[in-house]
């Protein structure tokens, strides 16, 4: 399936949408939505932002991307919109209020029927986006490779007296030559990875201990990942941590089958820190759950209804204190793959689960 083919393709689906929900007209505003129709574009300037620089208007028979004049020559240049199917309505940056104002592009372009909003339908877009097509798949195993390496030399690069902040631009940097955007980078050393599970960066500077955490965004995917590294000798304590986190990880994992409900694979994971006598933490901080167009599309826990699907993506990241695991899985109809594995000599931990040996990261010695 190339670029073209799949716009065509969720262009099919959201034709679909418009006949269920009896309208015909969807206007995709936020961010993560046009990247999913576009099989990739990025609307955000300012990284942060919900919604797009430019938005796209789609009825059963077209797509229009509506951009002022700041956006159309990249638009037109490097995307190449027009090439796959899309018209552009631009307008000029200081005279158009919001497209939708204009009762005359309203008239002409949706005769009759309600419009509706992306937001207005997301729960039906989270359904579409979660289940990752063919190329969606290539692409998410390609970004989980470059997480991979990018956390590894990341967290290969520590060095005592290094700040955190330090750290953190090296991850970004190796997220950034890669092609990414680090939409969370979290550090912390020593005591911090034992106080905070969200340990925002600081001038702390590390002694022994260091954990680095990276949600690496590219063609509206994310892959999430966490590495550890120690400076010398591994203490038994946390070599102990690694492995009773590893095997809830672990589980997690396995439980991740397409029909699974998040709420029965979040009873999994309670029940695997009570296997390894932490039953209390799951508390301090949320496991994880579907990833894809946003760093979790739904979080595991009770009544949470959502169920996966051949094709989700799961980032878990169960944790006690003093130590963390995570990366991002692919479900396929047989059994799940990891598309942050670690790789070379970076130490593992070889866990079994009903029967399945499911290998995780362990703490790289420096």
């Amino acid at each position: 399936m190339n670029r073209q083919q799949e716009i065509d393709h969720k262009h099919d689906q959201l034709r679909t949408l418009m006949s269920a929900k009896k309208t015909n007209a969807i206007w995709i505003q936020r961010t993560r939505n046009i990247a999913w129709l576009t099989a990739g574009a990025d609307a955000s300037i300012p990284a942060d932002v919900e919604t797009g620089v430019y938005n796209i208007l789609v009825t059963p028979e077209k797509r229009i991307i509506f951009t002022s004049n700041i956006e159309a020559p990249r638009l037109q240049a490097e995307e190449e919109f027009e090439a796959l199917g899309f018209e552009l309505h631009i307008y000029e940056w200081h005279r158009q209020n919001h497209p939708l104002d204009d009762a005359r592009i309203r008239t002409q372009l949706i005769p009759a029927g309600q419009l509706v909003t992306d937001a207005a339908l997301e729960g039906d877009l989270f359904l579409l986006r979660t289940k990752l097509n063919d190329a969606e798949q290539i692409r998410l195993r390609a970004l989980g490779a470059d997480a991979a390496a990018a956390l590894d030399e990341a967290i290969r690069a520590v060095r005592p007296g290094d700040s955190e902040r330090q750290i953190a631009a090296r991850l970004d940097a190796a997220v950034r030559v890669r092609g990414g955007l680090a939409i969370v980078n979290l550090v912390a050393v020593d005591d911090r990875i034992s106080r905070f599970r969200h340990p925002l960066i600081t001038d702390r500077t590390l002694e022994k201990y260091a954990m680095i955490v990276v949600c690496m965004r590219r063609g509206g995917l994310i892959v999430a990942g966490t590495r550890l590294a120690h400076i010398g000798a591994i203490p038994a304590e946390i070599q102990e941590k690694a492995q009773r986190v590893a095997y809830v990880d672990a589980a997690a994992m396995v439980a991740s089958k397409p029909g699974a409900c998040l709420s029965d694979i979040f009873d999994d994971i309670t029940l695997a820190y009570l296997h390894v006598h932490e039953e209390g933490e799951w508390q301090n901080h949320h496991q994880g759950g579907l990833i894809g167009y946003n760093s979790r599309e739904r979080i595991a826990k009770p009544g949470e209804a959502a169920t996966i699907q051949v094709g989700s993506a799961c980032a878990w990241n169960p944790s006690i204190v003093g130590y963390k695991s995570e990366d991002t899985i692919l479900i396929g109809e047989n059994g799940f793959e990891i598309v942050t594995a670690v790789g070379g000599d970076f130490p593992t931990i070889r866990v079994e689960v009903e029967g399945q040996t499911v290998v995780r990261p362990g703490v790289l010695e420096l």
